[in-house]
């Protein structure tokens, strides 16, 4: 394994380059250091502090001169002991708080919040928070479902949330475009299970409306696909009273 993947466990790259260089070089001088490294003088004081700090690497005065070298790389796992320690502290902090930034936020229930959200990692988001908000037995409603822009993905996206959606007994009441009928990579799982209730209309619409709870999402799916949230009990309601309309002119 490469040496590089250090960054996955935090260190940067110009970290990776002198720790590397210390432990092919044992121990040396700043300058032979930043030869070494490749990384310039001016910055090997700060990136040797931080390493001192993380305590994978040691330092001497040799003659008023610091010396460098390398710590046993087992202390590569004490500095992940550190951080999971700091990182249970943080979460120690952030729950301490919650009671007080969630008070923050819900106090402005009852008003309209419009988000935007941009591209399948927008999409993912706003599908991940729906599951996260929905418990056993609540319901969404979808009309206007099309195979989209990028048909592919968009098969791939649903049929995945589809079934993380019925796993945890949501009901799903959906209207789809008859273009979608014959998509059995998309709706093959839909069909069979019962959490899913489907009909069609043989249009086409350049959007599709998810509705949950008070919200009202416009999925619009072009190549990068573009997600309006409107949180309201207002808009959720009217698009609602449109869904069941529509319901009642589809066919199964």
């Amino acid at each position: 394994m490469e040496i590089t993947n250090l960054t996955k466990v935090g260190l940067t790259e110009g970290e990776i380059k002198v720790y590397s260089a210390l432990l092919d070089l044992g121990e040396c001088t700043k300058t032979a250091l930043a030869k070494k490294s490749g990384v310039a003088p001016s910055n090997i004081y700060d990136i040797t502090n931080r390493l001192l700090e993380k305590g994978i690497i040691s330092r001497v005065e040799k003659n008023g001169i610091a010396h460098f070298s390398a710590a046993n790389p087992q202390h590569l796992l004490e500095f992940l002991g550190q951080k999971e320690k700091e990182i249970e502290k943080e979460r120690e902090i952030v729950t301490s708080l919650l009671p007080t930034l969630l008070s923050k936020f819900n106090k402005n229930d009852g008003k309209t919040h419009v988000e935007v959200f941009l591209g399948w990692n927008g999409l993912k988001t706003v599908f991940e928070e729906l599951i996260a908000d929905c418990k056993s037995g609540d319901e969404n409603y979808v009309f206007g479902a099309s195979k989209g822009k990028n048909d592919k993905q968009a098969d791939f996206f649903f049929s995945k949330y589809s079934k993380i959606r019925a796993e945890k007994g949501i009901k799903i009441h959906i209207i789809m475009n008859e273009e979608l009928r014959s998509r059995k990579e998309r709706i093959g799982f839909m069909l069979k299970s019962k959490k899913y209730h489907i009909r069609f209309l043989q249009h086409t619409t350049p959007a599709e409306i998810m509705v949950y709870k008070d919200k009202a999402c416009i999925i619009i799916l072009i190549e990068d696909p573009l997600i309006i949230r409107v949180t309201s009990q207002e808009v959720a309601r009217s698009f609602l009273e449109y869904f069941r309309i529509l319901w009642m002119a589809a066919k199964s």
